[in-house]
């Protein structure tokens, strides 16, 4: 996954965040294809549930502080995705580590977040980038 600016949102911090996501989905991938991937998936899972939550209060804090059109629809699919990834929690405790599942949850990851990213993230600029007239609301959050 490469970052471009497309997915800026307005806010460093979010920013900042997705890359980190990208960056961690990417390295499990390179670790999927160096054939280490088993040895780490349980972690992988672990710290993408950690990050992914923090990420997500925040990010719909900020969507909320700034009266986000998107907001709903942001939080919505934050949702989701949490409950798609706990499928592959679930899986991996059932059954362990299959590289096939891993694979399918990399290539989900990459899709979900550029699509989300992009599709429902960038809604966020509007609400914190300056306007037309010069004004711009804060990006404290």
């Amino acid at each position: 996954m490469k970052w471009s600016e497309a997915y800026t949102v307005g806010v460093p911090k979010i920013d900042t965040q997705h890359k980190m996501l990208f960056q961690i989905v990417t390295d499990y991938g390179l670790a999927l294809d160096e054939d280490t991937g088993e040895a780490t998936y349980e972690n992988f899972l672990q710290a993408l549930r950690a990050y992914c939550t923090a990420h997500f209060a925040f990010e719909e804090g900020c969507m909320a502080q700034h009266n986000c059109p998107v907001a709903d629809k942001n939080q919505t699919a934050h949702k989701e995705f949490l409950s798609k990834l706990a499928e592959y929690e679930l899986s991996y405790q059932a059954v362990k580590f299959v590289r096939e599942d891993a694979k399918k949850l990399v290539t989900f990851l990459e899709k979900w977040l550029t699509g989300h990213i992009c599709g429902i993230d960038v809604g966020l600029r509007t609400s914190v980038l300056p306007t037309p007239g010069g004004d711009r609301p804060g990006t404290d959050a």
